[in-house]
């Protein structure tokens, strides 16, 4: 009983910061960061100052964490729609993979020259190569992550994401693209869906409407990166590497599931938009409980060179995002 009770706090606590972190997201200046960012920066605010406090509920923010993380992924797959994806043409979504894959590649090849540890470099390059926090939270369990190293990429993946949103508006006038060329550029190499629809918007509709297309591209691939580093870990570890459907995380399926039903338009459009709020207040809720299980001491720890490996691979993803649209002529 005291365990239940102990889980419906921590549960709470991380609904109570979800609910707050919302409610700034909707500020001028905030609104860039979005409500998981700042979710998670609150649960580390609220640990750093209350850690008594959070040590008693720590069962239900490990399982918010957790299994509450896994219902939002899940959920995730109702935002997109496959047939709009196919339609968009077989140049965006070479550009999606060919943006996933050099990314990947080279922050893993920057975190062995850095030495960064192995996983940690792995979320901060799904998260600046797939969609950020999600894609983070959708491999995590893959690679069994500790949740100081899912918050420590998740707030680097802020940071410059936002600094990087902001340099775009900045050079739009300068970079002489197109209002469809100029959204593609922003979808297919900023980090979050809120940096992406905070840069897009200076260049109007196309700008936006194509910015978000190339931008879910990207968030279609969280199923096959996840499915590659549980593969690859597993392999790493000593053990075979074959992965089934029954080692694969069922959240996996429900995302793949979930894009089939938008696609389609099997729930009714009332009940998709709900789940789509809920999807959203979930990843907000987990993202509060990441921050909670975090030590500050584990910033001091790691240094500089997560960052480091994050801002160099940013910077050469923002130049080969825009060597390929001017290959296409896109």
């Amino acid at each position: 009983m005291m365990k239940r009770i102990a889980i419906l706090k921590g549960v709470a606590l991380a609904a109570v910061i979800g609910l707050v972190a919302r409610q700034l997201a909707q500020l001028p200046g905030l609104s860039i960061l979005g409500a998981m960012v700042i979710a998670i920066i609150a649960g580390m605010v609220f640990r750093g100052f209350l850690q008594a406090r959070v040590i008693t509920v720590q069962p239900g923010v490990s399982f918010t964490a957790k299994y509450l993380l896994q219902i939002g992924v899940a959920l995730m797959g109702l935002r997109l729609n496959l047939q709009d994806i196919v339609a968009a043409g077989w140049q965006t979504v070479f550009l999606d993979l060919a943006v996933i894959i050099f990314t990947i590649g080279l922050i893993h090849l920057l975190g062995e020259r850095y030495f960064v540890r192995k996983r940690l470099t792995t979320l901060i390059a799904v998260g600046t190569g797939v969609c950020g926090a999600a894609a983070i939270g959708a491999v995590a369990p893959m690679i069994r992550a500790k949740d100081e190293d899912v918050a420590i990429a998740v707030a680097i993946i802020a940071l410059l994401g936002t600094a990087f949103s902001i340099s775009y508006i900045v050079l739009l006038p300068i970079l002489g693209l197109s209002p469809y060329a100029f959204g593609t550029f922003v979808g297919s190499t900023l980090h979050e869906v809120a940096h992406v629809v905070a840069a897009s918007d200076p260049g109007g509709a196309v700008s936006s409407d194509t910015a978000i297309l190339v931008k879910l591209g990207r968030v279609a691939m969280v199923i096959p990166v996840a499915i590659f580093f549980g593969w690859s870990y597993k392999r790493r570890s000593g053990q075979n590497g074959k992965l089934d459907p029954f080692t694969v995380p069922w959240f996996l399926f429900g995302f793949l599931a979930c894009a089939v039903f938008n696609t389609y338009h099997l729930l009714p459009q009332s009940l998709m938009m709900s789940l789509q709020v809920i999807s959203a207040f979930l990843l907000t809720m987990a993202m509060a409980a990441m921050g909670l299980n975090v030590n500050w001491q584990s910033f001091k720890k790691v240094g500089r060179n997560p960052v480091l490996i994050c801002f160099i691979g940013s910077i050469l993803l923002s130049f080969f995002g825009r060597a390929i649209i001017w290959m296409f002529e896109i």
